[in-house]
């Protein structure tokens, strides 16, 4: 990308986007050419292991970079994200910009769903993401007389882990990670979306983009309870439920048993209508514009 960069005539006004990851290899070109630019944060590391270790002085460096500019500034997913950017960087509040994840409605819809009850999760199969405590829930569900059926979809550590399990279970179904198109209708089979992610610094701050798209897909959603699971809204939500991570388990048993009770369609129309009215990516588009208006100007 530097050299890519380097190699570049840029005779127009420009605005540069550039993710944290190579902010530090990039910023000084931008600064020679006074190329305004704006540092895209969509996560700090979130991972476990070496590499994370090693990406934290760079994604604070990058950070820094932006509290030392005055033609730039920094997007992150969400007001704890925010929050957690300035306690962490020094940041200044002024130039850190929200872009929630936002979720292409065309593409992910409702449709016909599976006569089976599905609850689904999609995104990395990680031990350290809650992902093992779902097939507990299905069993728990199971042995309350609720016929359902679960689908685990990703990769990650607990992916050999799972489908040991769900060789022993036919009502557990773990497949690999799947092109967008292909999960779009999968996803709109499906009934209840989890959101499993403990309550941990960087779920917490997290804007997951599997949250929007189980909304636009009309699904119920049930996870733990936490900033980064939580919509920014005034209004009920009475499709979603956030438990403590203590209570997950029984906490929801429960509510998939009186939700199977409820009317699940006129529950999936308002996921599908909260979603419309608030998750579009023309909203984000928008925010984007205005910031990058902001720096040509």
């Amino acid at each position: 990308m530097k050299r890519w960069f380097t190699s570049e005539v840029v005779d127009c006004p420009s605005v540069a986007l550039v993710d944290w990851r190579i902010a530090n290899a990039l910023v000084p070109l931008f600064r020679q050419r006074n190329i305004p630019w704006v540092l895209i944060d969509r996560s700090p590391p979130a991972d476990r292991g070496l590499l994370p270790l090693f990406q934290w002085p760079s994604w604070k460096r990058s950070w820094k970079l932006v509290k030392k500019g005055d033609s730039s500034c920094g997007c992150v997913v969400s007001e704890a994200h925010r929050n957690f950017v300035i306690n962490k960087t020094g940041a200044r509040s002024e130039s850190i910009v929200t872009l929630p994840a936002g979720v292409d409605l065309e593409l992910f819809q409702t449709g016909n769903r599976f006569e089976t009850f599905t609850l689904i999760y999609h995104g990395r199969l990680d031990r350290h993401r809650g992902i093992m405590a779902l097939p507990m829930l299905l069993r728990k569900s199971q042995a309350l007389g609720i016929e359902a059926k679960l689908v685990l979809v990703g990769e990650g550590d607990a992916f050999s882990g799972l489908q040991a399990i769900a060789e022993n279970d036919a009502s557990i179904e773990v497949k690999q990670s799947l092109p967008q198109k292909e999960l779009a209708e999968l996803l709109s089979k499906c009934h209840v979306g989890l959101l499993p992610m403990p309550e941990r610094k960087m779920w917490a701050i997290a804007s997951p983009l599997k949250r929007s798209e189980y909304a636009a897909s009309g699904l119920l959603i049930y996870g733990i309870d936490h900033a980064g699971h939580q919509f920014t809204t005034t209004e009920e939500l009475e499709w979603m439920n956030l438990v403590s991570q203590e209570e997950f388990h029984d906490a929801g048993v429960k509510w998939l048993a009186n939700i199977q009770e409820s009317d699940l369609e006129a529950l999936s129309r308002k996921s599908r209508m909260f979603a419309e009215h608030n998750l579009a990516w023309e909203r984000t588009v928008e925010a984007l514009d205005a910031v990058i208006l902001s720096l040509s100007q």
